[in-house]
């Protein structure tokens, strides 16, 4: 089939012909979803898995044979692309067809590159497929509640919680102190060590905001006796544990008559993150400080001693993957920025076949070897100027002479001289330009801003443009995607005419 197609092509299109685009297109888009279904595969969640024992995945294998398939796959094209002259085979060529062979490489070098993209395209639609956002959210914040009620830290943002919640202290002195190791709630002392002391498991879902409205939500249930709204938490949570057939030795009104001590709260008994045991050292406990008996118990396996809960929760198994659930909605690995990643791979791919096909390999080593030494002399004048910019004002000025350098060469019409090396150099440059000056600029704005408001550079008159360019870098780096391709259509239509001109 495929030879009958390149027949057509090579009487018809001889452009898609000689770019191998047709079988090109059909064996990536079979690669790139064979990439998607292994990240698929590899995307299902292990619930008995948590951070002490989950196996490491093969994400860094499937990474390497994607970039190792992607290099073959490209040789290969190219060979068969370099093949056939296109300038002497179907000269002469119209206007555009320069940038229609670009944006053919273009599109070929963008399938070669998501192999890796692909990959974790497929893993992410798999843990997003257990459960809807909405519902991902919804237990999240089950199981951050919950979490309050299970062995963990105590807050360390005090006077964070005091300041945002005025309310519930009387004056500024009655804020948390650990010199007088108590806390305040509602205007009432208790222990630092008391429950309402107790953090709360973070998700991505979730800002520190969010999570510290949960935990004033959770420290009002206590104090105003509110129980069955704890209890209520406690049963979704095991709720989620059974649906996982993940296992606790404890229910509802029993974990809720272990942790409940009210009017203190500081009389409770912890409850473990999972069955699993911990190694048991006698020497760890030295100094005064004793096995905790009362929330513990030991046993031996073999020669070895385990210290392990009386009560526990799988907290460390529904923590550990509903993050992963948690991050592949609010968090996900393939988004703009990673795409954007891709696009620019591409397109910098597409530009170095491209100057190879339309000047020489000569010219194109020379150009490779001219841009390295450029390199090493512009970084020796940057350390002895001691200037920050040095480096990537030399660049822009070598872009800038690039482009003028092959303005006049087609504006004089008679030979190329050295133009080979500018076309390649300018054509390598066309995505640099417009970002170098970008950051140079906001990195200028901000000394600015420095230097003349040293103690709060948000009050300088230059903050809300180094405010803008930093909130609109992605999308300014999507424009310039765009720019280049409009730069392309001009640059092919005048390499066209710089083609015709005289050898040296």
């Amino acid at each position: 089939m495929f030879k009958n197609i390149q027949k057509q092509l090579l009487i018809k299109y001889p452009l898609l012909w000689n770019t191998r685009i047709v079988p090109m297109t059909a064996i990536l888009i079979v690669i790139n979803l064979i990439f998607f279904f292994i990240g698929y595969h590899e995307g299902e969640l292990n619930f008995k898995e948590s951070e002490n024992n989950y196996n490491y995945d093969n994400d860094g294998l499937v990474v390497f044979f994607s970039v190792l398939v992607s290099i073959l796959l490209l040789i290969l094209w190219l060979v068969f692309y370099f093949k056939n002259n296109s300038f002497k085979s179907f000269y002469p060529k119209n206007k555009f067809s320069l940038f229609k062979e670009w944006s053919i490489l273009l599109f070929i070098s963008f399938l070669i590159t998501l192999f890796t993209v692909s990959f974790y395209y497929g893993k992410e639609t798999r843990v997003r497929g257990y459960y809807s956002e909405t519902e991902a959210k919804k237990r999240c914040e089950i199981l951050s509640k919950a979490s309050f009620f299970v062995d963990g830290s105590y807050s360390n943002n005090y006077r964070n919680d005091n300041y945002n919640y005025a309310e519930e202290v009387a004056t500024e002195t009655d804020s948390v102190s650990l010199k007088n190791n108590f806390i305040i709630f509602n205007g009432k002392n208790y222990s630092y060590t008391s429950l309402l002391n107790k953090n709360v498991n973070s998700y991505t879902f979730f800002d520190y905001e969010t999570d510290s409205l949960r935990k004033k939500t959770i420290k009002t249930w206590l104090v105003k006796q509110q129980k069955d709204s704890i209890k209520n938490v406690f049963k979704n949570y095991l709720n989620i544990a059974k649906e996982h057939n993940l296992k606790a030795n404890i229910d509802e009104n029993k974990w809720f008559d272990l942790v409940y001590n009210y009017p203190n709260f500081d009389s409770y008994k912890l409850i473990g993150k999972s069955n699993e045991g911990e190694y048991y050292y006698p020497n760890n406990y030295t100094n005064g400080s004793v096995f905790d008996s009362v929330n513990k118990y030991i046993a031996s396996i073999g020669n070895q001693q385990y210290e392990y809960y009386k009560y526990y929760v799988p907290e460390s198994q529904l923590n550990f993957n509903y993050n992963k659930i948690s991050d592949s909605w609010s968090q996900p690995d393939i988004n703009f920025e990673t795409i954007l990643i891709a696009l620019y791979f591409a397109f910098g791919l597409s530009l170095l076949i491209f100057s190879f096909r339309v000047t020489s390999g000569k010219n194109w080593l020379i150009s490779v070897v001219s841009v390295g030494v450029l390199g090493i002399l512009f970084g020796i004048i940057s350390l002895i100027i001691k200037w920050d910019y040095t480096f990537p004002v030399l660049m822009i000025t070598t872009i800038l002479f690039t482009i003028i350098y092959f303005a006049i060469t087609l504006s004089r019409n008679k030979s190329k001289n050295v133009s080979g090396v500018m076309v390649n150099v300018m054509l390598w440059s066309i995505l640099g330009l417009l970002p170098l000056i970008y950051f140079v600029t906001l990195e200028i704005l901000k000394d600015l801003s420095h230097q003349y408001n040293l103690i709060d550079y948000t009050k300088s008159e230059y903050y809300p443009t180094i405010q803008f360019m930093k909130d609109n870098i992605i999308n300014f780096m999507y424009f310039n995607l765009i720019f280049s391709i409009i730069i392309m259509l001009v640059f092919s239509s005048k390499i066209k005419k710089w083609r015709g001109l005289a050898e040296n």
